[in-house]
């Protein structure tokens, strides 16, 4: 029994793209989407955004957004692309916990320039993802 070679009717090896070739257009592709995914991040904001000032471990005084009317434990660091993911479940607080990072919120509202301050700053355990 012989193996079957992959021959063209005009006998000539049939060539197959190596896979070092394919990893290599992987790698450009995932560059340049990055390239251009990267510069065009911005702060979440419109009409439905909401915004808490807070003092967290690691990254001091900070603006965070919460855009729209989202249940979600992540919150935007404004002008980074840094998230602050708070415990609404008990993994997102055990890892908080075991990072031993903190934010305490100060003040909240939906314009920026004009936040309330918070009659009693709470002080919880969170998950701090640097960007």
């Amino acid at each position: 029994m012989t193996a079957r070679r992959n021959v063209r009717p005009n006998g000539r090896n049939v060539r197959r793209p190596s896979l070092r070739r394919w990893v290599m257009a992987c790698v450009i592709a995932g560059i340049g989407v990055l390239a251009v995914a990267g510069p065009s991040q911005a702060d979440p904001s419109g009409p439905q955004a909401f915004y808490f000032s807070a003092d967290c471990t690691g990254l001091g005084t900070v603006l965070l957004v919460n855009s729209g009317p989202a249940h979600t434990a992540a919150v935007q660091v404004i002008g980074t692309n840094t998230v602050v993911l708070v415990p609404v479940n008990r993994s997102i607080e055990e890892r908080a916990l075991a990072a031993g990072t903190t934010c305490t919120f100060n003040a909240a509202g939906p314009d920026p320039n004009d936040l309330e301050p918070v009659e009693d700053p709470e002080t919880v355990p969170v998950v701090i993802v640097r960007g």
